[in-house]
């Protein structure tokens, strides 16, 4: 009794068949579309990674230039002072 309803003719299972390999059809082709735009996607991946490892070498390089001319304001602004030092006792040794 279970087993009538399942059993199909020769062509009603050629039709089913079709059916399903047309509903089935866009589904595989979406996949084939994934794959194929898969390495786009990964070069992309790689793209931004590197962006941003540039980004960090670019931050610590601010970072060190910063750095470097704090130094070197610093060196000025004690030669600066060293040199009003300097003019200072000039001026003093020459009142004396």
């Amino acid at each position: 009794m279970f087993v009538t309803p399942i059993i199909k003719s020769g062509p009603e299972i050629n039709a089913f068949a079709f059916k399903t390999v047309n509903f089935a059809s866009p589904m595989i082709n979406s996949v084939l579309e994934i794959l194929d735009s898969a390495p786009e996607m990964i070069d992309f991946g790689f793209h931004m990674v590197n962006c941003e490892l540039e980004t960090i070498i670019s931050g610590v390089h601010v970072i060190i230039v910063k750095a470097s001319i704090t130094i070197s304001v610093l060196v000025a602004v004690f030669l600066r002072t060293e040199i009003i030092i300097d003019a200072i006792v000039a001026v003093f040794s020459m009142a004396i």
